[in-house]
């Protein structure tokens, strides 16, 4: 249980930064091959991310706030101070809802982690120095290792945006990873970010455009806390169960010593989903459900009566609203009721799903509201599965379908075919087609790869 007390314990904060430091990759470790999917989905989704409006009017907006050419702002090119290709990078990278999640947490473990690395990274690379394949696999595992362990050992529901800031804390641990830093810097790093991370659930709520950008704000944070740490700052070490640290502010309460005994023995790497939809992933256990239904039975979005999701509260909570004809396209990104008349009708969601001919259809509108999502009485309140979906049709008949897992799930996985469709439909929408087959090969043999800086410029 979370402390109630100011007392604290530094020791939690010195076991996160010892495995960061500390963790080795060797052929045949459990987390590579999954961490190396995790890194292949990344760069496709960030990549594809810089088609959004919100893409263009970030980039536009820190380009007024400071000069650089530290890293660059994928897809595009812009050169920028590292910080700041983190923060862009970082709202690409969730702004369409494509990243991978780790359900068990509810967080988005790549979103922050990341874009920060690769900043920090590129950035370092201008310096002389040079990172391999391997340092960034492993970056990746000891980030995701934190990012997902933080919402893992947390038992109360969301209220800040976790994803953005159990990812601020992963990110700090990824880059003391990359660069194997001395204890006293990592820490001091991590007591400098927890300072800085921020988002909350509101925007969530609301479907506001601010959602993904609070991605961006906690990789700038990871950046910046580094920096100040090597500048000679030092922040707190009571961080996680201090009175006023992170399982009794930002999270309701938790057991971070749950994650200090699993760490070296769970890699949360194997245990994140790739998404298959661009759309919350609260909404793909159903999509996927409904999907299945109309295959086996052959219906239209015109022969369907009601569809009704049987869901997790938090399901319920997360996108089950009802649309409107002048939503936000972030807003139906979140919105079940929205998505299901476009998968019956495209056979999938994409990103044309978000047209504005689609979001100001007064047909996909009217057919919205014959679905209804109903709160199960599943008692976890970070569940995101089992979910019951049942299709009643205009002639009467009615099928359903009960689904343990989403879709994308290490339970329930995509196939190769389905990972490739999906990386090369993002490269060519973020136009970026050509450097498809270099992407893949170094991709499919990063650990072999010498210098990061390769994987970089491509993007």
């Amino acid at each position: 249980m979370t402390k109630a007390h100011d007392a604290g314990d530094e020791s939690i904060l010195r076991a996160f930064v010892n495995h960061a430091r500390e963790i080795s990759i060797t052929p045949g470790h459990g987390g590579m091959e999954a961490a190396k999917l995790l890194i292949s989905d990344a760069v496709g989704v960030g990549l594809a991310g810089s088609i959004t409006h919100e893409s263009q009017m970030i980039l536009a907006a820190v380009q007024t706030w400071g000069v650089g050419d530290e890293a660059h702002a994928w897809a595009g090119g812009t050169r920028l101070p590292a910080a700041l290709a983190a923060m862009v990078n970082g709202h690409q990278m969730h702004t369409l809802e494509f990243d991978a999640i780790h359900e068990p947490s509810v967080v988005h473990p790549m979103t922050v982690v990341f874009p920060a690395t690769l900043a920090f990274m590129e950035r370092a690379g201008k310096r002389g120095e040079k990172f391999t394949g391997k340092d960034l696999i492993r970056a990746v595992i000891v980030g995701v290792d934190i990012a997902a362990g933080l919402g893992v050992v947390t038992t109360t529901p969301l209220r800040f945006f976790r994803p953005a800031t159990a990812g601020a804390l992963g990110a700090v641990a990824a880059i003391t990873s990359a660069t194997r830093a001395s204890v006293e810097q990592a820490e001091a790093a991590m007591g400098v970010v927890y300072s800085q991370i921020a988002g909350t659930m509101q925007p969530h709520t609301e479907g506001a455009q601010v959602l993904a950008l609070q991605i961006g704000f906690n990789a700038r944070a990871a950046i910046n806390a580094w920096d100040l740490a090597l500048a000679g700052f030092r922040g707190p070490k009571k961080i996680f169960d201090g009175k006023y640290g992170y399982f009794g502010v930002i999270e309701g309460a938790g057991d971070p010593q749950a994650l200090v005994e699993q760490l070296g023995k769970v890699w949360e790497v194997e245990r994140t989903s790739i998404k298959p939809f661009p759309s919350g992933r609260a909404t793909h256990a159903a999509l996927d459900g409904v999907l299945q239904l109309q295959q086996q039975h052959k219906f239209t979005v015109d022969d369907v009566l009601e569809v009704v999701a049987h869901v997790p509260p938090m399901v319920k909570g997360l996108v089950g609203r009802l649309p409107t004809i002048d939503m936000q396209v972030g807003t139906a990104r979140l919105c079940l009721a929205y998505l299901i008349p476009n998968a019956l009708i495209d056979g999938t969601i994409t990103l044309h799903s978000y047209s504005e001919e689609r979001l100001r259809n007064p047909q996909i509108i009217e057919a919205a509201q014959r679905v209804n999502v109903v709160a199960d009485s599943n008692p976890n309140p970070n569940a995101f599965d089992p979910q019951t979906i049942v299709v009643k049709l205009k002639d009467g008949t009615e099928h359903s379908i009960t689904l343990p897992a989403s879709l994308g799930s290490p339970s329930k996985p995509m196939s190769q075919n389905q990972l490739a469709e999906k990386f090369a439909r993002n490269l060519d929408a973020a136009g970026k087609s050509e450097v498809h087959d270099q992407l893949t090969e170094l991709l499919n043999n990063l650990e072999d790869l010498d210098d990061v800086a390769q994987l970089i410029e491509l993007l």
